[in-house]
């Protein structure tokens, strides 16, 4: 994943836990277009952020990868696990979801963290209280 420009250490505050993640942000027009494609897997301990982001391809992905979008605050919207290659989520357009950053996470990361919605990622680029919110 070295096409993207920032890497940052962020915290999944979710009701099992607290769990470090090494984050890649794609905050381009490019970077978010290209995304994971033709990327091997995620790690379980790395993330994609596209932030202004609510919807996602998986157009030339290797891979099935599990999508959180997420508010402005990195509180969760919306969880979508198992995006297989080739489809397209739209997060933001659903009205309960309200999502406008999202997260792509290896494939199984949102059963193994727990993810739920209300739960939060704390990351430096979030404005918002810490916390989990349920």
């Amino acid at each position: 994943m070295t096409h993207h420009r920032h890497t940052r250490d962020a915290v999944l505050h979710t009701a099992t836990g607290e769990y470090s993640l090494r984050v890649r942000v794609a905050d381009t027009f490019l970077s978010r277009l290209r995304g994971l494609m033709f990327a091997p897997p995620l790690p379980a301990n790395e993330a994609l952020l596209l932030m202004r982001c609510a919807s996602v391809h998986t157009g030339f992905m290797r891979c099935p990868v599990d999508v959180l979008y997420l508010e402005a605050s990195g509180v969760v919207a919306r969880c979508v696990a198992g995006l297989r290659p080739w489809h397209l989520s739209l997060g933001g357009f659903m009205a309960e979801a309200r999502g406008r950053h999202t997260l792509e996470l290896a494939e199984g990361s949102i059963h193994r963290f727990g993810v739920r919605r209300g739960d939060r990622l704390e990351h430096g680029l979030f404005r918002g209280a810490p916390g989990v919110r349920r």
